[in-house]
């Protein structure tokens, strides 16, 4: 009884073109688990280094609102290369030490400020003044009675990720259209290249 189960997973084949495919199907099966082990280790690596881009101190963050700025800081790291911090503390923040691919969005609920640095070639793409109006016009609003600072903390950072892709789609917009007008520059001479061929 034992000897017959284990002949089922045994390789043994009447021929060999039956052994062939027996042992490919096997192949498949182990190639099948071990991606599927892969991309699932893959999602909780990028969970955890969201997590960690996340520092909560206060615990104010809704789950639903904790799972959006996760979300962010993951879209940054994954469209961009970006590592994001966002810090919401009930006193000082401290950002880390810039190293010019950073960007960082800190939180203080009792002085109800915000600290917004950027990495530099973010702070060209954006504008000089984009995390400095966020820091004085966006959060100073979300933080007076009667506003929700998380609500505002949400829409900061869907600004950031809807002006990035912004800036995404003009860049692709102008390189199709620079390879348009290449294109029709090197169709030009060519057409007037015929022409003058002709009688």
């Amino acid at each position: 009884m034992m000897r017959r189960r284990m002949d089922i997973f045994s390789v043994r084949s009447g021929g060999p073109l039956e052994h062939l495919l027996r042992l490919a199907g096997l192949l498949v099966v182990v190639g099948l688990v071990v991606l599927g082990f892969w991309k699932n280790s893959e999602r909780n690596s990028e969970r955890i280094n969201a997590r960690y881009g996340l520092s909560d101190e206060t615990k104010s963050l809704s789950t639903v609102e904790q799972e959006q700025v996760q979300a962010f800081i993951a879209a940054l790291r994954k469209k961009y290369g970006i590592e994001a911090r966002v810090q919401v503390r009930q006193g000082p923040v401290t950002p880390p030490a810039q190293d010019g691919k950073t960007l960082f969005l800190g939180l203080d609920l009792e002085a109800k400020t915000a600290v917004v640095l950027l990495p530099p070639l973010m702070e060209r793409a954006l504008g000089a003044d984009f995390a400095r109006r966020l820091e004085r016009e966006h959060f100073p609003f979300y933080f007076q009675p009667g506003k929700n600072w998380r609500k505002g903390l949400i829409l900061a950072l869907d600004l950031i990720q809807s002006r990035l892709a912004a800036l995404g789609t003009e860049q692709t917009t102008r390189q199709a259209e620079t390879m348009q007008a290449e294109t029709k520059q090197t169709e030009t001479p060519h057409a007037n290249a015929t022409q003058k061929d002709r009688p």
